[in-house]
């Protein structure tokens, strides 16, 4: 069988369409890494060095976008020196570096002043300490993620654009979002302190909201599991709680409303729970509890594709690919 020459450049272009339209979707695919609750132990330690760790080894050779930890960055029942502090810091910014986002976790500071510690510290000062350290010291965790943008009254919730995927953190905790165990530092400072905290994340939200026209979808991510069964069935907080509460129906509605408003996917992200889950909540909004803290040994890989309105994202371990679960029960 012959072709004309016709025929045959018909062909040629046909199949160069085809390539392109392939990387076309490919290049519109963005992938981040979820990292939550780690690293508690020596074991998981291991996992993050290089260049032999193997979750180092994956994130690398996965090449992510960004890579987001959504603290917790030690375990609980471990003293937040000053040392330990800058040790868990230095981990982080070799596994991916200058292409890290994190937020802190309640191990990172309002933990901090448990009497059960063998150094017990402050939990107000141990946040303050934790900001410059890893916000303002060098090296900076985001060095390398152009036009990364920063609040100005609380540093640690940030926004990053890139190629029409935002990503973003807010400020969250467990412990009801610091309003509990206050013990070494004044229970009214540290109460105002959580308001003046909440008032700063809405107006965070806002501050994304504002940016809708410069992304298809974004990524929020912070540590407390504001889902979890024993929180929805608590009592809400309000400004003088002092005992376990709610402290997290004003965020669930405000990611409801910002999703509705937008018209655009927003998948929100935490950890804290020993759940590996995903969920779609509702119209463009998903749900996932990440990867950690000591049940799931791995790394959450997130992939948006914005050529797949129905299911934008998709989530997978990255040491096991057949986790998350999905539907969260917790």
């Amino acid at each position: 069988m012959t072709f004309s020459i016709y025929s045959w450049k018909k062909r040629c272009l046909h199949i160069i369409f085809l390539l392109l339209s392939t990387t076309s979707s490919i290049l519109w695919a963005q992938t981040v890494i979820i990292l939550a609750d780690t690293p508690y132990s020596d074991e998981e330690k291991k996992m993050l060095q290089g260049p032999n760790g193997i979750l180092y080894r994956l994130i690398n050779e996965t090449n992510p976008t960004v890579v987001m930890h959504l603290g917790d960055f030690k375990s609980g029942g471990k003293s937040c020196t000053n040392e330990l502090l800058k040790e868990h810091k230095a981990l982080l910014a070799q596994t991916y570096p200058g292409k890290i986002i994190y937020t802190p976790g309640d191990n990172d500071w309002t933990d901090c002043d448990r009497s059960t510690l063998l150094h017990s510290f402050n939990e107000l000062e141990r946040l303050d300490f934790l900001i410059e350290l890893m916000y303002q010291t060098p090296p900076l965790l985001t060095q390398k993620l152009p036009r990364i943008s920063s609040q100005l009254e609380q540093k640690e919730n940030q926004l990053w654009i890139n190629d029409r995927l935002a990503v973003s953190t807010l400020h969250i905790v467990g412990t009801s979002n610091g309003r509990v165990h206050i013990n070494k530092s004044n229970r009214e400072t540290s109460t105002n302190k959580v308001i003046v905290r909440d008032e700063a994340n809405l107006a965070w939200l806002n501050e994304i909201e504002s940016h809708a026209k410069s992304f298809d979808a974004v990524i929020i991510g912070f540590q407390a599991d504001m889902y979890q069964k024993s929180v929805l069935q608590s009592d809400t907080c309000d400004n003088s709680s002092l005992k376990t509460c709610d402290a997290f129906a004003i965020y669930r509605q405000a990611f409801k409303a910002l999703a509705k408003r937008i018209k655009k996917p927003v998948l929100i992200s935490h950890g804290d729970t020993g759940d590996f889950c995903f969920e779609r909540l509702d119209d463009n909004l998903w749900h996932l509890n990440a990867a950690g803290d000591f049940q799931y040994l791995d790394a959450t890989k997130v992939t948006f594709n914005k050529d797949s309105p129905d299911k934008p994202f998709s989530v997978n371990g990255l040491i096991n690919p057949n986790l998350p679960m999905i539907g969260c029960n917790n």
